[in-house]
């Protein structure tokens, strides 16, 4: 439950920075005119200590995050597999499905990494002296951040297979050894 109100926070505090500075462009294509410049800077310190936040709250729920995802492959899935393939049974769809998990894993670690330096990057700028830079960081950040929540999904969907992929091999288990009758 601490994880979900972590969660809550971050994405609260990633609304309130996309409203600040999200709204201000309607097309990215489009130079910023003076007054949404100046707004920009008008904000500088609240949107900087609003993303400070924001970046110390994902940096500890990418930590709790990981953990748990990388628990579920070295202490779930691998180890039930090793169990049932030295049994003898078949276990290919668990290892399938623990190979997309794992891959799905690694590029989790690889987009957090970077979005967590393009968002480091952001508050090192100083947004009263160079408020495009810092818009087109925080714009950055923003678009690494929606992968970071995309891989978040697939890893889910993949915890999902597995639970699939497990019932479906404890159904057949039990059918072929009597068990369940």
């Amino acid at each position: 439950m601490f994880i979900v109100k972590r969660l809550i926070i971050g994405i609260s505090l990633a609304t309130v920075v996309s409203g600040l500075f999200f709204g201000i462009v309607a097309a990215q294509t489009q130079p910023m005119t003076d007054a949404q410049i100046s707004q920009i800077k008008n904000n500088c310190v609240s949107a900087k200590s609003t993303i400070a936040r924001l970046h110390a709250n994902d940096a500890l729920l990418r930590v709790n995050r990981g953990q748990m995802y990388e628990s579920m492959t070295t202490k779930l899935m691998a180890r039930f597999n090793a169990r049932v393939d030295s049994n003898h049974l078949d276990s290919k769809d668990l290892e399938s499905v623990t190979q997309n998990y794992n891959t799905a894993l690694e590029t989790f670690r690889t987009d957090y990494q970077a979005y967590e330096e393009s968002l480091s990057g952001a508050l090192n700028i100083d947004c009263t002296k160079e408020p495009v830079t810092f818009y087109d960081a925080v714009a950055d950040a923003r678009t690494k951040r929606s992968r970071v929540h995309v891989d978040v999904i697939k890893l889910h969907q993949y915890i999902d297979d597995y639970s699939a992929a497990f019932d479906a091999f404890t159904a057949n288990f039990y059918k072929l050894s009597g068990a369940g009758n």
